[in-house]
């Protein structure tokens, strides 16, 4: 009977596509903290050209962003993600800009 009554009071796991809910709160501190020491790791990235160590960074980003459901910016990341693969050489002016928008969201968030 005791193991019934233990299976009732267990926290039930809520829908994933659901908003976060209070106890997932502090996850989302977490985020934003990566997400903002990501930016500056992007932009160090960016002054030296090392477009491959921002491609790692923008993917890792994007997958976080994806799990809070952050659209926003997993749609920079993708702007980002789409400047770096082209097949050409990439276009530093361009890749700058998406990376300032990618920074202007985090530091709204």
């Amino acid at each position: 009977m005791d193991e019934m009554n233990k299976s009732k009071h267990r926290p039930q796991h809520s829908d994933p596509l659901l908003p976060l809910n209070d106890s997932e709160i502090g996850l989302g501190d977490l985020f934003l903290a990566s997400a903002r020491q990501d930016i500056i790791t992007i932009e160090q990235a960016l002054a030296r050209q090392d477009y491959h160590s921002i491609q790692l960074t923008v993917h890792s980003l994007k997958g976080a962003a994806m799990i809070f459901r952050m659209n926003p910016t997993v749609n920079a990341t993708q702007r980002i993600e789409a400047v770096l693969n082209t097949g050409l050489d990439v276009d530093h002016a361009q890749l700058t800009v998406a990376c300032n928008v990618l920074r202007e969201l985090i530091e709204r968030s």
